[in-house]
């Protein structure tokens, strides 16, 4: 879906809110989608993986982040969907254990789900679920190739280190955890690497990182709203 999220990224005004995003996908077809019902299931699918919603914090951010990295948004969009579907959530970890070159196929992919939730697929619902899969890894440069799919290092730029970063901090992450979670892990990087492309990213001004010695603060400078710091403190 990170194509059809480009264009309404490109044509939604960015201050628009989720009834804009609906209207513009169903009744404007920015999409170009032939039907009526190929137009609702493409909302449909873009508001599940991404929200499509600036009241909803995760997409509010992508779009402050998205103008300013054009080679990041591939994996800007995934950590978004990463953040809101489970099953990627619980998948990712396994492919990115294989090494950079290996060959993967929808097969393998489907025999990973099948040890991790056992009796959950039947075999047409797995066939799909594996191929969904590594299209959306395909889209985030995990995987590279349309037919024959190899494992591949994405584009991890200073903007999607803070963005990975920030996703942590919203989960109640503070200190030297928010270099080392689930969400920096989703970079593909080595930890001296996240580290480099944090430091990085805050002097390009996204946040700001301080480290002395084995004390680490990171902190968002006018970027989350008090409800969002909040919630963020609760999650502590």
């Amino acid at each position: 879906m990170f194509e059809e999220l480009s264009i309404v990224m490109e044509k939604v005004n960015p201050n628009a809110g989720a009834d804009v995003y609906g209207a513009a996908i169903v009744d404007d077809n920015i999409l170009g989608k032939p039907t009526q019902t190929t137009r609702q299931r493409s909302a449909k699918r873009l508001s599940e993986l991404y929200a499509t919603d600036p009241s909803c914090t995760v997409f509010r951010l992508l779009r402050h982040f998205w103008n300013a990295d054009s080679a990041g948004r591939p994996m800007l969009a995934f950590l978004v969907a990463v953040a809101r579907d489970p099953l990627l959530r619980d998948m990712t970890p396994t492919i990115l254990l294989e090494p950079s070159g290996q060959d993967v196929n929808a097969r393998e992919i489907a025999v990973w789900l099948r040890e991790k939730f056992p009796g959950r697929y039947r075999d047409t619902t797995l066939k799909s679920t594996s191929q969904n899969l590594a299209s959306t890894w395909t889209q985030a440069g995990i995987l590279t190739g349309k037919i024959k799919k190899q494992r591949a290092r994405p584009v991890v730029t200073p903007v999607v280190a803070a963005f990975a970063v920030l996703l942590g901090y919203l989960c109640g992450l503070r200190g030297k955890m928010l270099l080392d979670s689930l969400w920096t892990r989703m970079l593909d990087r080595p930890s001296s690497d996240v580290t480099d492309l944090v430091a990085e990213a805050s002097r390009q001004g996204w946040l700001n990182y301080k480290a002395a010695g084995s004390v680490v603060e990171i902190t968002f400078p006018g970027l989350l709203r008090s409800q969002e710091e909040r919630a963020a403190y609760e999650q502590d």
